[in-house]
């Protein structure tokens, strides 16, 4: 074993609070984008026969289970990445071509899968719920739409919005088993100095160590049980709901 792979051989939760971590900002970073647009898009823009088509459809991926949600992340996105990765006109990025299907990005995909619904659903209610004057107001000064979206309606919701993309995160760090399957489950800090490169590396992550290692909970005077549950005292979601709503209060815009 040479001295680089030396410095990973200790026990503590870095690796997989990294793992954790990167996880979710390959998820928040693909499901934020979609689900606040979709939002805006549904609650503003689209035709009542539009909204009544994808709604539905977006808020029905929430009830695609954990099964076929791994299968896709392995044969369709894995798989996918892998084989554009091999193809000759991408060699020119610099970690290209890429040998493990299950990675971080493969992992933060499927979650941001799972988030998009959750953001859309709430980011779609605090548009929805911002007063009709408003809108109104900046129409009759002579905004356009696209102005009155990004200078009014956006503004006017920004604290409901801020609240489902921390919910959002709150279920993407929250999720067991699509980690546990797609990350690949290596316990080792990636290699940083390729870049990008790291978010194609397999990680593992807190709550995936946790689900993999339940069976030593019951092990009496074991090490083992203390140290996962500590790991789970990482994931515990009134963490997130404590800043979310200090972001609400912050960002709250008076409406009265």
């Amino acid at each position: 074993m040479d001295h680089g792979e030396l410095w990973q051989d200790w026990y503590g939760i870095i690796p997989l609070l990294v793992g954790s971590i990167m996880v979710a900002v390959v998820a928040l970073f693909i499901a934020v984008p979609l689900g606040v647009s979709a939002a805006i898009y549904v609650s503003e823009v689209a035709q009542r026969r539009e909204k009544s088509l994808i709604k539905p459809y977006i808020e029905f991926i929430s009830a695609i289970s954990v099964g076929r949600a791994w299968i896709f992340g392995i044969a369709v996105v894995g798989q996918t990445l892998r084989a554009i990765s091999q193809l000759s006109i991408m060699k020119w990025v610099p970690f290209f071509p890429i040998s493990e299907r299950l990675n971080v990005f493969t992992a933060g995909s499927l979650l941001a899968l799972m988030a998009v619904p959750t953001i859309f659903t709430l980011a779609e209610d605090a548009l929805r719920n911002v007063p009709r004057g408003f809108k109104e107001a900046s129409y009759a000064l002579g905004a356009n739409r696209l102005q009155t979206i990004v200078r009014v309606l956006v503004p006017a919701s920004l604290s409901g919005i801020i609240s489902a993309i921390l919910l959002g995160l709150g279920r993407v760090i929250g999720e067991t088993m699509v980690v546990l399957l797609c990350a690949g489950n290596r316990i080792a800090i990636p290699d940083f100095t390729q870049g990008l490169g790291a978010f194609f590396q397999p990680v593992h992550t807190m709550t995936g160590i946790i689900a993999q290692e339940m069976g030593k909970w019951c092990a009496a005077a074991s090490i083992i049980a203390p140290s996962l549950w500590w790991s789970g005292a990482f994931c515990v979601n009134p963490r997130i709901n404590y800043l979310a709503q200090k972001l609400v209060t912050r960002y709250r815009m008076s409406i009265g």
